[in-house]
């Protein structure tokens, strides 16, 4: 293995570390789709802009899954780990080492991937009520990993780890 792929590695795990942590610190449950809103979005977005479509698939991937199974939801890490992979994966096609307007525009299609994946899980565990539910939470855990990751993907591009894989 070559020391630029182990760099790599280590950084995703580190990624993927963080963003469980902080995700797992700040979270807000929702009764309606036993469920609860995080900060996981933070670090997928941060993965997938810094890092490309495959950082995004692997820290949303890993991330969603392992925070539900951590957080004691186990019904959603399947779920999750599908989700929050497409989402990563998708915002790091779009907006991965763009300009402002493609980052908004993969921000944005990342959002609607996870919003709509999370009505189906939802009507595919309970109902569609239960799907529906979960929409205005998911839109706030958005919005706030957007805000996170417009502070934090600065700071972290300037970090000598981060020199030339996010």
């Amino acid at each position: 293995m070559n020391n630029q792929r182990i760099k790599k590695m280590t950084t995703l795990s580190l990624l993927i570390a963080f963003n469980i942590a902080l995700s797992y610190i700040v979270k807000i449950p929702v009764p309606a789709t036993n469920g609860f809103v995080n900060l996981v979005e933070a670090g997928i977005f941060l993965a997938a802009l810094g890092g490309g479509a495959r950082s995004g698939l692997i820290v949303g991937g890993a991330s969603g899954l392992l925070l539900d199974l951590i957080a004691g939801y186990p019904q959603w890490m399947i779920f999750s780990l599908v989700i929050h992979g497409l989402e990563g994966w998708l915002v790091g096609l779009i907006g991965a080492k763009k300009g402002y307007w493609q980052q908004a525009i993969a921000l944005l299609s990342g959002a609607l991937v996870m919003i709509v994946g999370y009505v189906l899980a939802g009507a595919v565990l309970y109902n569609w009520a239960a799907g529906v539910a979960s929409i205005p939470g998911n839109i706030a855990q958005n919005v706030m990993g957007v805000i996170v990751v417009l502070i934090l993907l600065p700071i972290v591009k300037r970090l000598p780890i981060a020199n030339g894989i996010i």
